[in-house]
């Protein structure tokens, strides 16, 4: 049990669309290759920068919020400075006083792995609201070359709003990291984005079940007390594989992937704000956060909202 809750949501598409259609004429494929693969629609990419995109869905989630925000952290693998992070940079923006600022690099899960950061901290008293975003501009470092990177990743922000609460809620997490196997997706500085598709796959839909089933064990609760498996939006051959193994129905687990694409370290984030503007996540509904990819890095929130 914990006292954290999240209080506000908001998120920032790009302007600029990249259809199927566009991408199936350049690489010569068939008409729906892209959706019958990937399960994607469409994708955006960006005109504005990396901070803009963070700040913009900051914006959103903040219109409301009346309490301090004592730390803002901040999820990308696509930083272009690291000096001043984008943290810092929202920060600045929102002329915000007395705050800690950190951003942290742990692949397309470092959305799970900065909540949970920010948890601990509530957790420890150090801080009583914090704001956590995902951000990426992932157009910047895709070979435009690579039909198996160029059809998946997209641009976009996400961000949320957590504090202290009275009452108690249910919270646990399960993270866990295999280095040892980070070769099949990698970015270095300078380079393109880097992906062995097939390996991914393998490794997505075997650690993330395992990842999930911990986290339930652990805290002796069934699936059929889980209100939505709310993941990583990878793509959607992925999800179904991951629905099958775990027996879920289809409306169970998520998904807004072919709207949007992967958008690595803000698809889970993106994912939370449409949920709740669309009513659908409740009063003390419980959910799981399951983030997966580049590290490698597997890491599953259970949450009562």
């Amino acid at each position: 049990m914990s006292n954290v809750q999240i209080i506000s949501s908001g998120k920032y598409i790009p302007k600029i669309k990249i259809t199927n259609e566009e991408l199936e004429k350049k690489y010569k494929v068939e008409e729906n290759y892209i959706l019958k693969r990937t399960g994607i629609k469409q994708r955006f990419y960006a005109e504005e920068n990396i901070e803009e995109l963070a700040i913009k869905a900051s914006k959103e989630a903040l219109k409301n919020i009346k309490e301090k925000i004592d730390l803002i952290i901040v999820a990308s693998i696509s930083e272009t400075r690291q000096m001043p992070s984008i943290s810092y940079e929202i920060q600045k923006y929102f002329d915000i006083e007395n705050c800690m600022c950190m951003d942290i690099l742990a692949g397309c899960a470092g959305f799970i792995n900065a909540f949970d950061i920010a948890k601990l901290y509530i957790d420890s008293g150090r801080i009583n609201t914090a704001l956590v975003v995902g951000v990426e501009k992932l157009s910047e470092h895709i070979d435009r070359n690579d039909i198996n990177t160029e059809i998946l990743l997209a641009d976009g922000a996400g961000a949320i709003v957590i504090k202290k609460c009275e009452s108690k809620k249910l919270y646990d997490s399960y993270i866990e990291s295999k280095g040892q196997k980070g070769e099949i997706l990698t970015y270095r500085n300078n380079e393109k984005i880097y992906m062995d598709g097939k390996e991914v796959y393998k490794y997505a839909v075997t650690d993330t079940v395992k990842n999930i089933n911990k986290v339930l064990d652990k805290n002796k609760i069934n699936m059929e007390d889980i209100k939505y498996i709310i993941p990583h939006q990878s793509n959607r051959r992925i999800l179904s594989s991951m629905s099958n193994k775990l027996k879920l129905s289809k409306e169970k687990m998520y998904s807004n992937v072919e709207e949007y694409g992967n958008t690595f370290c803000a698809s889970i984030p993106i994912a939370i704000d449409d949920m709740i503007k669309q009513n659908m996540l409740k009063e003390n509904d419980k959910v799981i956060l399951i983030g997966y990819g580049g590290g490698l890095n597997t890491g599953s929130i259970l949450l009562e909202m």
